[in-house]
């Protein structure tokens, strides 16, 4: 048998294949609409007409706010949820710490209105929760309404980017220089501060991009909780 190398379809020739594939499906559609956006839609001249009239309309300028803001608080809640995951399952040994890697992927299965209507039978005005909290102590908690919402629901659902690019890069930190700012003094949060996140900083900011356009561009979460002032619905 021929290996790979020695046939017709080397590296070079897969690589080739693959790289027009992207061209052809992916880079020239790119392509096409960044050049419509820049075109003038009467003369097909080059303009930035389109960019001033949507910044000139108040519906599209603040849906684009709100679409920064839910995905910028996106990135910090689901930052509260994977940083500490991400930093205990890979520096600490304990028996359930592949279990929690294992189960942090799930939300990224599910479909975002699958754990959207979950959420909602969970904490909307309706859900368990409120209705144990009325039930209990006679007041409700507005978790689901309007875009605070939205951030928990994406928070819940995009955290793992966060936990998975986050783990990666810890792990792969030489241990070696932790042990030498530990000689030097250095212990706990100023450890974690001055030398652990520095090194890991390329995969949390990975898993933040994602989460942040994941966030800003999704559109059946902010439909099921009837949310209609954001860039998608």
């Amino acid at each position: 048998m021929k290996s790979l190398s020695q046939s017709h379809w080397g590296p070079g020739a897969l690589a080739l294949c693959l790289s027009l594939f992207l061209l052809v499906f992916l880079g020239v559609p790119v392509a096409k609409v960044i050049h419509v956006a820049f075109q003038d839609p009467n003369t097909g001249a080059l303009t930035l007409i389109n960019f001033v009239d949507f910044f000139h309309n108040s519906l599209f300028r603040e849906s684009f706010v709100n679409s920064v803001y839910v995905a910028g608080m996106s990135v910090l809640l689901s930052s509260a949820i994977a940083m500490p995951l991400a930093y205990f399952t890979t520096r600490f040994n304990f028996g359930g710490a592949v279990l929690i890697q294992t189960l942090g992927i799930v939300p990224l299965i599910m479909p975002p209105f699958v754990g959207a209507v979950a959420m909602l039978l969970l904490f909307g005005d309706n859900g368990s929760v409120n209705l144990l909290l009325d039930d209990w102590f006679g007041f409700t908690i507005p978790f689901m309404r309007g875009l605070n919402g939205v951030i928990l629901v994406e928070s819940i659902h995009y955290f793992p980017f966060i936990l998975i690019n986050l783990s990666a890069a810890l792990l792969n930190i030489d241990r070696s220089m932790e042990e030498s700012a530990q000689n030097l003094g250095a212990s706990g949060v100023r450890l974690f501060r001055r030398i652990v996140f520095p090194l890991a900083m390329p995969g949390y900011v990975a898993g933040a991009s994602l989460v942040f356009l994941k966030t800003f561009d999704d559109l059946g979460t902010p439909l099921l909780l009837n949310v209609n002032n954001m860039l998608a619905p």
